[in-house]
């Protein structure tokens, strides 16, 4: 993977902040998609959930896309962002190489302000895989998930947990 001339700058700078609450995106090699199989998909989830289990981080969504996934987490105190980043990358690693498909060596991140509402952040989680059409409006997504906090109060209609018509014009 080639990088550019700021590339390790901007690694030095990155900041890992114990209670902050990060969005996160992790890409496969060349955007190969593959990620949203349910072998895959199923198995990233339980990662993803293995590392709030053990508090690594408190997971308030996730969704999972054929080429990249999307997080939005708080770091807990246990390991760095990069380390938390770096153990799902490692227990996963075996499992794409099953289908040929690498992840990125790196990933995106976001630090939010602590006065940051992270409702805009779900939305756009829960809105991507219908805005990427891969599934019209009056189907559930498999691959979307919330935190136990946010499952409480983020419902896109609570009858049916479908997106609202008008959030995707």
């Amino acid at each position: 993977m080639s990088t550019g001339p700021g590339f390790e700058a901007l690694r030095r700078g990155r900041l890992s902040t114990p209670a902050a609450r990060y969005f996160l995106t992790l890409g496969t090699d060349r955007r190969q998609a593959g990620l949203s199989s349910p072998r895959i998909a199923a198995a990233l989830r339980n990662e993803i959930d293995a590392l709030d289990a053990d508090a690594s981080w408190y997971l308030h969504g996730a969704v999972i896309m054929p080429d990249h996934l999307h997080l939005l987490a708080t770091l807990g105190s246990r390991l760095t962002l990069g380390q938390a980043i770096g153990r799902f990358k490692a227990k996963t690693r075996a499992l794409l190489a099953t289908t040929r498909l690498r992840w990125q060596g790196n990933y995106f991140d976001h630090r939010l302000r602590p006065d940051d509402s992270i409702e805009s952040v779900i939305r756009y989680m829960f809105l991507n895989p219908y805005r990427a059409q891969l599934l019209p409006p009056t189907e559930r997504y498999p691959w979307f998930w919330l935190g136990t906090e946010e499952s409480k109060w983020f419902h896109a209609t609570p009858a049916d947990q479908l997106p609202e018509i008008e959030w995707l014009q």
